[in-house]
């Protein structure tokens, strides 16, 4: 089971099922934080809570977010070169999507950094994984005194895994 943890506009326009008190994400990468952008066409940006890996994706139709966010993470997983059986595992265990509050004012930060940047890279209608895919080797403060990028932080997490 995935839990999305959304803004509260985000949530309103998304709907979905709420996680019980204390549930978590069952995934190897855990929560994903969203929030959207209002951009033409509007955009979802998606930030994992282990990673900081953010994924930017057209929002529309917004309630059908979470049933493609598998495919949606899938593909950014793809663009890091994860190997596919780590994929694999992660789309069986995201086919239960739950929606909830956002919890971790930190990742909640750099989502809005994220946005910030992602801002001033747009030029017209923006290639969203190569946005995404720039945006991850931004360094970030709460990895400062680990990988300090999204990209070498997932990198890491992947290969203790093997």
């Amino acid at each position: 089971m995935l839990v999305l943890r959304a803004t509260k506009k985000l949530r309103d326009r998304i709907g979905g099922l709420p996680p019980v008190d204390g549930e978590t994400s069952t995934t190897l990468l855990g929560d994903w934080y969203a929030n959207f952008l209002p951009w033409r066409p509007q955009t979802a940006i998606l930030v994992n809570a282990r990673t900081l890996l953010p994924v930017l994706t057209p929002l529309a139709p917004a309630k059908g977010l979470p049933g493609r966010i598998a495919e949606v993470i899938a593909e950014a997983l793809i663009d890091q070169n994860v190997p596919p059986e780590i994929i694999d595992a992660e789309i069986e265990q995201m086919k239960e999507v739950r929606v909830g509050p956002t919890v971790d004012r930190s990742v909640v930060g750099s989502m809005k950094d994220f946005i910030f940047l992602a801002d001033h890279r747009r030029d017209g209608v923006p290639d969203l994984p190569q946005v995404s895919k720039e945006l991850a080797r931004v360094p970030c403060g709460p990895l400062f005194k680990r990988h300090v990028r999204p990209e070498a932080e997932l990198a890491a997490l992947i290969a203790a895994q093997r």
